[in-house]
């Protein structure tokens, strides 16, 4: 797990980092001005939101079924079924939607002059579904290095195409969307092998009926998910206007970053582990240590971003207007440290195929984002959104967790879930308490809070007895310089 999760993180590494990397471009006046960056950010939004509904959660249910015992020798039909089902679903759907663009533009900008904005996300969404269907595929195949290759390919052909588009040619916003258009089309040709090696020509209506069956209710619960996800953003627009949307918009893109390298990574190698583990002995332990382990990783990089967000925006964005979001990203951290949580208690329901209730947690949770925004933006503008975003994550993880475990019960440490939380925010609010120190103090100070919360943790028993003495096996295996190499190949046998 660690090793294909170390893969995956290097794909979403580079991918954030392409992304931080375009942020001194988006946030450049004289190339975008902070309207055009709110534009982008709805458009974004509107992206996340038609793969959302285009998708059909069919990856979901293939998931659950390709590792199935009675459905192994049926893989390769079932892959062509479950694509099959997403073009047939996919071309008339992009077509139609495409038809009313002019009808998009004015409702979400008053203005029909971003129609064809629109038309590109359209079709970028459509093509991009079925990308992410065959990348499911290779993680279940625990293919990650090929995976974390063809994100690497997709992410770098961005990056030229964007900065080529826009620097160079002045194209502004449209030289973003033509670049994801392109580059996603690229990827349907490169992923065709595996398309090809990977399918059999049998439509398994049985099966297919089951998969729907299972994935409706995820479908629901996916489309309420990404409605949570983007309500922020619609909102701001449609409340404080583009030039707010932009600015929260950036302490969101930076936070996000935890979500993609932590959450995204581990999620991908976890996905066929897991999916094996469902039944065998010792499972509930296995899920449990996961939590404890996933959360602690993500607490502390959650700890570094947000101690260091205010330098890190004055370090990559093009203008000082967006410095405001540095409080933002702090709070949407903890929002997605939630949703790590969240992500880990969801295994009972998966376990037991109990999607319903799923669908109805995050419905529920989608309304209650939906008036937390409406009631918290004309009070406390971005940072309204950014509360409202943390206490719908809040909501949903307890909401989740009380479900699972009532119908399957996992030993998660709770205790140390809440002793890790506490200390993080006690930590967090103290560095926000010193940003108007000196520089070198206050960077020294947070420094020294980074190094010390791992110590703090270990001194308040949030590691048992037989994690501390792994800790000192740990240490005194690689701290020995001479040994990297032969420690390395050992980890990577």
């Amino acid at each position: 797990m660690a090793k294909h999760s170390i893969v995956y993180a290097i794909g979403n590494l580079g991918a954030k980092f392409i992304g931080l990397l375009l942020i001194p471009l988006y946030t450049n006046p004289n190339l975008l001005s902070t309207e055009d960056y709110g534009v982008l950010a709805v458009l974004e939004a509107s992206l996340q939101l038609l793969v959302g509904i285009l998708s059909f959660s069919i990856a979901s249910s293939f998931s659950r079924w390709y590792w199935d015992k009675d459905y192994v020798n049926q893989q390769k039909s079932i892959f062509f079924t479950s694509l099959l089902f997403l073009i047939l679903i996919i071309i008339p759907t992009v077509f139609a939607l495409s038809y009313f663009s002019n009808q998009f533009s004015q409702i979400l900008f008053n203005s029909i002059n971003f129609a064809l904005l629109i038309k590109l996300t359209i079709c970028t969404a459509g093509i991009q579904v079925l990308n992410n269907f065959t990348l499911t595929l290779l993680r279940l195949k625990s293919k990650s290095v090929l995976s974390t290759g063809v994100q690497i390919f997709k992410f770098l052909g961005l990056l030229l195409l964007i900065i080529w588009g826009l620097k160079y040619k002045g194209l502004g916003l449209i030289a973003i969307w033509q670049a994801y258009l392109i580059v996603e089309s690229l990827i349907v040709i490169i992923l065709l092998p595996v398309i090809v090696m990977n399918s059999f020509v049998k439509i398994q209506f049985a099966i297919l009926k089951d998969m729907l069956s299972y994935g409706l209710p995820l479908m629901l619960a996916s489309l309420s998910g990404v409605i949570l996800a983007v309500t922020d953003r619609y909102m701001l627009n449609s409340m404080q206007g583009l030039e707010r949307t932009a600015i929260y918009s950036v302490g969101y893109k930076i936070s996000n970053t935890l979500k993609m390298l932590i959450t995204s990574s581990l999620s991908l190698a976890l996905l066929p582990l897991q999916m094996k583990k469902i039944g065998t002995v010792g499972s509930e332990a296995f899920f449990s240590k996961v939590m404890k382990y996933s959360s602690f990783l993500f607490a502390v990089a959650l700890l570094g971003l947000s101690l260091f967000s205010l330098e890190v925006l004055k370090l990559v964005t093009g203008s000082a207007i967006y410095w405001e979001a540095y409080g933002v990203v702090a709070i949407i951290s903890f929002a997605w440290l939630f949703g790590q949580l969240k992500s880990n208690a969801l295994i009972g329901i998966t376990i037991m195929k109990r999607t319903k209730i799923t669908g109805l947690l995050i419905f529920i949770t989608s309304m209650l984002n939906i008036g937390l925004n409406m009631f918290l933006i004309p009070i406390w503008d971005i940072y309204g959104a950014a509360f409202a975003t943390l206490i719908s994550q809040i909501f949903f993880f307890i909401s989740v967790y009380i479900a699972a475990q009532r119908i399957h019960y996992i030993p998660y440490e709770l205790r140390n879930t809440i002793v890790l939380i506490a200390i993080l925010a006690i930590y967090v609010i103290v560095g926000f308490a010193i940003s108007e120190l000196d520089i070198l103090v206050r960077l020294g100070i947070k420094a020294l809070l980074l190094i010390s919360y791992p110590v703090v943790l270990y001194f308040f028993n949030y590691f048992d007895i037989m994690e501390k003495k792994n800790i000192k096996q740990l240490i005194d295996t690689w701290r020995k310089p001479g040994k990297f190499k032969e420690n390395l190949n050992r980890f990577l046998e």
